[in-house]
């Protein structure tokens, strides 16, 4: 029987793919890249893998995906891994995210957890910039 839920697992199946190929991996280093004074795109480097989150500036979405260790894309921007919130996260094992629509079916945001399954961090586009809060 199919239902929603199918439905809905098997839509995004190939886009939340890419937390299963960092799942567990300790989080290494976070670099920053900035276009126009604006937080365009996030690297998370788990050593082996990258998690790589950038903004789409024409609809206000956000894309990620994941590069191997030799991506040069890995070690592009500044670093961020000491910087709040990242610096609670470094050396802690990715372990859970999830994606965001809003109420007009646009993929805005990540939610993320480290060392377990709570979610910690959210990841949103506004103004075509990343915005990164903790969950409370």
């Amino acid at each position: 029987m199919t239902t929603i839920k199918t439905k809905t697992a098997e839509a995004l199946y190939s886009l939340l793919s890419a937390f299963h190929e960092v799942n567990g991996l300790p989080l290494k280093a976070v670099r920053y890249g900035f276009e126009d004074n604006s937080l365009a795109r996030i690297v998370l480097d788990f050593e082996s893998k990258a998690l790589i989150v950038r903004a789409d500036e024409d609809d206000d979405t956000v894309e990620f995906w994941v590069v191997d260790s030799s991506h040069p894309e890995r070690t592009q921007g500044d670093d961020a891994g000491q910087a709040h919130p990242w610096k609670d996260f470094v050396e802690q094992e990715f372990g859970w995210g999830w994606v965001t629509v809003n109420q007009q079916g646009y993929l805005d945001g990540l939610v993320l957890s480290f060392g377990g399954i709570t979610p910690q961090l959210i990841v949103t586009v506004a103004a075509s910039s990343l915005k990164i809060r903790r969950v409370s």
